[in-house]
C-alpha cells in the first residue's frame, strides 16, 4: 500500500535560501528603512521584482511537491512548468538523514535527505522539508519499525573527539565567511576590527620572536577554538542505535541530526587516530557510506572516541562480517627497510635546513621569523619521521574474503576494513629500489563517489601477487 506525503510549508524558506544575500536581505533592509524612516534608499525596483518572482516560483514548487512511499521504494515528484519524477528502490538507498535546526523545531519540521550512490558528491540526492510526524512515518515505511539497542557516549568522549579532530584551518573555513557576511549585513568592516584587536593583543606579549609570530599564533588558537566549539555542538548528545541490519546515529545540540543506513550500504570501516588522539591514547571509528549527503568524504562517525581495546570490541560486535582473513603481509624487519621508511623525512629535513640557512643570509632582518618557521617545519618533519617508524613497525595488509590494511594516512594512523567486493582498485607500484629488493607499494581504493584510499609500503612483491591471485582468481 502506497502513502503520499506533502512538503512542510517551511520548505519555501529552503528554496529561497540560495538567494538570501542577493535579493532577500536588500529587500528586507528596504522594508525596515521604510518602517523606521518612511523612505527607501539603496533598493532597486528590479530587486523587488526579482524577489517576488523567486518567492512565487518557490511557493509553486513547494505546493507541487509529492513524496510517495511504498514497499518497493519511494517516488519524489516536483515541478511546475518542468515536472520531474524520480523513483528510488528501497534496496538502492544508501542512507536517510533528518536534520532539525532551531527554526525547524519551532515549526515542527525537519530537513529530510535521501541518499543513493548515484547522486552528486557532497550533496544529498533529494533534500526537502517534512513535518516531524511525516518524517517518522516515512522512515518507518522505508526501514520498518524501530527495534534498537541504544549505545550512549559520555560528554567527555565527545569532547575528546571534538578536541582531537578540530583544526585551525577548519576553524578559519567556518569563521571567516560568517565574519564577512555579518560585517556586510551590519555595514561595518568587522574583519578589520578583529584584526586590529588581534594585533593590539599580540603586541602586548613579550617574546624573542617578532609580533607577527604572536599574531599568527593567536589567530590559529582562536580558529582552533572556533572549530572545537563547532565540533562539540555538532556531536554533543551523540547516540548510536543498533539493529541487526541497520545503524542509526543521532547527535547535535542546536542542530539535531539523525542518519540511518543499512550495514549492507557501508563501503568500509576505518578506525583512526589523529595526532592529538595519540596524546590521549584514544581512537575513533567511522564508516563510509556511498552518496552520504552533506559530506564530501561520505563518512559518518559511529564511535567518537575510546581506547583501542574498546574500539576493537565494538568493531567485532557491530561488524562481525568484516573480520580480517587471508595471509598477513608486512614490511621486512631489517635495518635496510627501516632506513627506506626514514629516507623522505631525512631528505625533507636537509632541504628545510638548507632553505633556512639561505633565507637567513639573504634576509638577515627576518632572522627570528625564519627561525620560527624553521622550528615549525622541523617539528612537522619529526612527527612525519615518527609516523614512518610507526608504519614500518605496524603497517600490514590482508587480502581474503575481506580486505584489511593498517597504515598511515596523512598525519593519522588508520585501520581499514572492507568487503573484498567493495574494493574498486588495487594498484601495485614499484620503484627502482623496489625492483632491486623485490618489494612494492600497494594502494587500495574503495569503491564509492569519494573513495577511501590507503597505501601500504615495502611489502613483498611475490606475496602480494599470490594473495591477489588466491582472493580474486586473477594473475598480476
Amino acid at each position: 500500500m502506497k502513502k503520499e506525503f506533502r512538503a512542510h510549508p517551511l520548505m519555501l524558506v529552503s528554496l529561497i535560501k540560495p538567494f538570501l544575500f542577493v535579493l532577500v536581505l536588500p529587500v528586507l533592509k528596504g522594508v525596515i528603512q521604510y518602517i523606521i524612516k518612511r523612505r527607501v534608499t539603496g533598493v532597486l525596483t528590479l530587486e523587488l521584482i526579482g524577489f517576488m518572482a523567486i518567492t512565487l516560483i518557490a511557493a509553486l514548487r513547494c505546493r507541487s511537491f509529492r513524496l510517495i512511499c511504498g514497499k518497493s521504494g519511494v517516488t519524489v515528484k516536483m515541478g511546475v512548468l518542468f515536472k520531474s519524477s524520480a523513483f528510488i528502490s528501497v534496496n538502492k538507498l544508501s542512507s536517510v538523514q533528518t536534520v532539525q535546526n532551531p527554526i525547524d523545531a519551532v515549526f515542527r519540521a525537519v530537513s529530510y535527505r535521501i541518499n543513493t550512490e548515484a547522486g552528486p558528491k557532497g550533496k544529498a540526492d533529494f533534500d526537502f522539508k517534512l513535518s516531524t510526524k511525516d518524517s517518522a512515518e516515512v522512515s518507518r515505511l522505508l526501514y520498518g519499525e524501530d527495534n534498537y539497542t541504544a549505545v550512549k557516549f559520555s560528554v567527555f568522549k565527545v569532547a575528546v573527539m571534538a578536541a582531537t579532530t578540530s583544526s585551525a584551518v577548519s576553524g578559519m573555513l567556518i569563521g571567516v565567511p560568517i565574519i564577512n557576511k555579518t560585517g556586510k549585513l551590519l555595514g561595518i568592516a568587522l574583519n578589520n576590527i578583529l584584526l586590529d584587536e588581534i594585533n593590539s593583543v599580540s603586541s602586548g606579549f613579550k617574546s624573542y620572536f617578532p609580533p607577527i609570530v604572536n599574531a599568527i599564533t593567536l589567530v590559529f588558537l582562536l580558529s582552533y577554538a572556533v572549530s572545537f566549539v563547532y565540533s562539540l555542538f555538532k556531536y554533543i548528545n551523540f547516540k548510536l542505535f543498533l539493529e541487526k541490519e541497520k545503524l542509526e546515529v543521532r547527535s547535535g545540540f542546536f542542530v539535531r541530526s539523525r542518519s540511518a543506513f543499512k550495514k549492507s550500504s557501508v563501503n568500509d570501516v576505518i578506525i583512526y587516530q589523529t595526532p592529538l588522539m595519540r596524546i590521549f591514547k584514544r581512537y575513533a571509528m567511522k564508516v563510509s557510506v556511498g552518496g552520504y549527503g552533506g559530506s564530501k568524504s561520505e563518512t559518518a562517525v559511529i564511535v567518537p572516541s575510546g581506547r583501542r581495546g574498546e574500539i576493537k570490541r565494538q568493531f567485532q560486535a557491530y561488524f562481525p562480517f568484516l573480520a580480517p582473513d587471508g595471509k598477513l603481509m608486512h614490511a621486512r624487519r631489517d635495518i635496510v627497510t627501516k632506513n627506506r621508511f626514514l629516507y623522505l623525512p631525512g631528505l625533507y629535513f636537509i632541504i628545510t635546513l638548507a632553505i633556512s640557512i639561505a633565507l637567513t643570509f639573504i634576509f638577515p632582518k627576518f632572522g627570528r621569523l625564519t627561525l620560527f618557521l624553521t622550528m615549525v617545519a622541523c617539528a612537522v618533519i619529526m612527527y612525519y619521521a615518527y609516523l614512518s617508524i610507526y608504519e614500518f613497525r605496524l603497517g600490514k595488509l590482508k587480502i581474503g574474503k575481506n580486505v584489511y590494511a593498517q597504515t598511515v594516512k596523512g598525519f593519522n594512523a588508520c585501520e581499514l576494513h572492507c568487503p573484498r567486493e567493495n574494493v574498486g582498485q588495487i594498484k601495485i607500484i614499484r620503484t627502482i629500489p623496489d625492483i632491486q629488493l623485490d618489494t612494492c607499494k600497494v594502494v587500495i581504493s574503495v569503491r564509492s563517489e569519494s573513495a577511501d584510499t590507503v597505501k601500504v609500503r615495502m611489502l613483498n612483491y611475490g606475496e602480494v601477487k599470490k594473495s591477489i591471485a588466491d582472493s580474486y582468481g586473477i594473475e598480476v
